[in-house]
This record gives C-alpha cells, sequence and structure tokens, in this order.
C-alpha cells in the first residue's frame, strides 16, 4: 500500500474527531487482563477468543476449571495476530485487518475488513482508529520491502477507512495510550510518537539498546516483551521515561 497524502480540507475537517481519542480499553468493561498486538488469543469477560492460521475459536470459560468449546468462524488466510476492543475484535492477517462484533460474545459476527498488502500486520485500536505496523521480511511470506504505519478510520465498523500512512523502521508490535503510540523497532529499540495530529504524527523519543517485539501501555507502565526478556520502563512523565526492571529468558521469538 503505498504512502498516502490526505488533502488539507479533509485534515481540518477530521482533526478535531480523530485526534487523540480515548484509549478505551485502559477502561473497557467485561475485559479480563490486557494483552498486545501480538497476541494470538484473547479473553473478554467470560469468553476466550483464539486464532489459529484461518478460523477465530470461542470458548465459554464462565466456569475457568471447565471450559467450554463451542465454534469455529473461518475469517481468512495467515491470521496473525487479535486485539479486543468490546464490543469488537479486530483480527490481523498478512493481507488486511477484519473488524468481528461480539456484541453477542459466543457468537462473533463478521462486520467488515481493510485489505492491504502481503506483510506481518499486528493491529491496535481505540474507539476511533485503528493502527496497523505493516514489516517486510520472509517469515511474512512477501516480498513486500516497504516498513510503515496505516491509520484507519473505525468510527464506521462497516466501512473502515484508510487515513494515512508513515514510513516507520523495522516495525514490530505496538500499543496506545491517550495521545501516544508506542512502536516496537527490533532492534533499533522503542519508539515513542504523539499522534495528536494523526495527519502529523512524530517520533517524541527513542528507547535504544534494547531489542522489542511487543508492549503493552497500562497504568503508566511499558511491559515489553523481546528476545532476550521482559521489561518494564514508566511513562507517568512522558519526557523521561525510565527503566524499571528486567527479566532476562534468553529464547528467540
Amino acid at each position: 500500500m503505498k504512502i498516502k497524502a490526505i488533502h488539507i480540507v479533509f485534515t481540518i475537517l477530521f482533526l478535531g474527531l480523530l485526534s487523540c481519542a480515548k484509549d478505551s480499553l485502559n477502561n473497557a468493561p467485561n475485559t479480563t487482563g490486557k494483552g498486545g498486538s501480538m497476541a494470538r488469543f484473547t479473553i473478554v469477560g467470560d469468553f476466550l477468543y483464539i486464532i489459529d492460521n484461518q478460523n477465530l475459536k470461542v470458548f465459554d470459560i464462565t466456569t475457568p476449571s471447565n471450559p467450554q468449546y463451542l465454534n469455529d468462524y473461518f475469517v481468512g488466510r495467515d491470521i496473525e495476530t487479535i486485539f479486543p476492543n468490546p464490543p469488537y475484535l479486530y483480527i490481523g492477517s498478512t493481507n488486511g485487518m477484519f473488524i468481528y462484533s461480539i456484541t453477542n460474545p459466543a457468537a462473533p459476527e463478521y462486520i467488515s475488513e481493510l485489505l492491504h498488502v502481503v506483510s506481518c500486520d499486528p493491529v491496535v485500536t481505540n474507539d476511533s482508529l485503528a493502527f496497523v505496523t505493516l514489516r517486510s521480511g520472509s517469515e511474512c511470506r512477501t516480498n513486500f520491502t516497504s516498513n510503515q504505519l496505516d491509520i484507519i478510520d473505525i468510527r464506521n465498523k462497516q466501512n473502515p477507512v484508510l487515513l494515512q500512512s508513515y514510513p516507520v523502521e523495522e516495525p514490530y508490535g505496538l500499543g496506545i495510550d491517550s495521545c501516544y503510540l508506542f512502536i516496537c523497532h527490533g532492534k533499533s529499540g522503542l519508539g515513542v510518537y504523539d499522534f495528536s495530529n494523526v495527519f502529523d504524527i512524530h517520533m517524541i523519543k527513542l528507547i535504544p539498546n534494547i531489542e522489542t517485539y511487543d508492549v503493552i501501555p497500562h497504568n503508566k507502565t511499558l511491559f515489553i516483551t523481546g528476545p532476550s526478556g521482559f521489561y518494564q520502563y514508566n511513562y507517568a512523565n512522558i519526557d523521561s521515561i525510565y527503566f524499571v526492571s528486567q527479566i532476562n529468558v534468553f529464547n528467540r521469538f
């Protein structure tokens, strides 16, 4: 998907509606825990959702000691990630993002999709925007040579619209909190971006000397996973993010 520019009039019309939307997942009801953008399963309320290469599987875990398998739903080929923002699930594949409603949590319903070039594709959302990173690489089974961030308007769930694309370096997982977007850049570290203007996103900080794979921002702590361990950073003051702790786990992703 080529980098796209948005006309200045369009920018003026949408800035007030889309800028710095609240990260609803931090306060979403009926959500158990908080998963990362690279996750392949998630829990919402009393239901567990798991993706395999092509299906969405649903389990009722009302009784944790006796989970009940309910059904499979075919999503598409090369399904990679799942991210909840109730009452919706956002599913990333190597060729697009799919939106499913879980208004009836036992029976997810397909709503829409937005396709892109074949590449690795994690996704995170707030109430009005979805953020998708596209990465080249052999593990993504693609000859795609660009690395980019796509920003998608998801206010109309039946018709998600690509707003803007930005080139970024080797993007992996990502997370959002308020006006800030955190993107894992592999061996280059973790980038912190300000998206208060979605048409002029810019990096405000790079946390170097750490190889990053996925990140969960929660309660002003960044929970970061990488090939060699698990890290915590405090971002209560976005201008002075500092290291808190590390657990070494020498296991490549």
